[in-house]
């Protein structure tokens, strides 16, 4: 990209291009292969996109204080962790940025509360509240998401489904 140019390149955009027509192509072998790192797959994930590529891309200091933009890695473990937990009965989580590079993913819905605190690849702190009997859960995660499975599956049920 020449300076002075007003393209920009997205992390989660599923096609761009960095690469100008008058620039001369490589005789390499791969020249006609674009080498993508991941292709999402979920809904949430390709809903999320923009807003993933909104948080990476946030200045030093958007907190009023010193805040770093949500790291690349942090990221892209959020876009493959949701990629897997997606649920069509359930909606994207909302993102919320930590003013030291991490990145909270949460769902308030059917009397619950669940928030994973993103603090790096494969660290993951999460707690889910139910508004119903007051009880907290508390779990670190570093590779076994499966009670997160159940959690997102409880946020589901035909219940008594009220957004809160």
């Amino acid at each position: 990209m020449t300076s002075g140019s007003s393209q920009s390149v997205a992390a989660f955009q599923r096609s761009t291009s960095s690469v100008r027509e008058s620039q001369p192509r490589s005789t390499s072998v791969f020249t006609s292969h674009r080498v993508v790192p991941h292709q999402w797959h979920s809904d949430w994930v390709n809903e999320l996109k923009d807003r993933l590529d909104e948080l990476t891309a946030l200045p030093v200091g958007w907190d009023g204080y010193v805040g770093r933009p949500v790291s690349f890695q942090c990221a892209a473990f959020v876009a493959s962790m949701l990629d897997r937990l997606c649920r069509d009965d359930v909606p994207a989580p909302y993102l919320v940025p930590g003013s030291d590079g991490t990145l909270q993913v949460e769902w308030h819905r059917n009397n619950f509360d669940v928030e994973l605190d993103v603090l790096g690849v494969q660290n993951v702190e999460a707690i889910r509240v139910n508004h119903l009997t007051g009880e907290e859960e508390f779990l670190e995660v570093q590779n076994d998401f499966s009670e997160i499975v159940n959690w997102v599956s409880a946020l589901a049920d035909d219940g008594d489904l009220v957004d809160s």
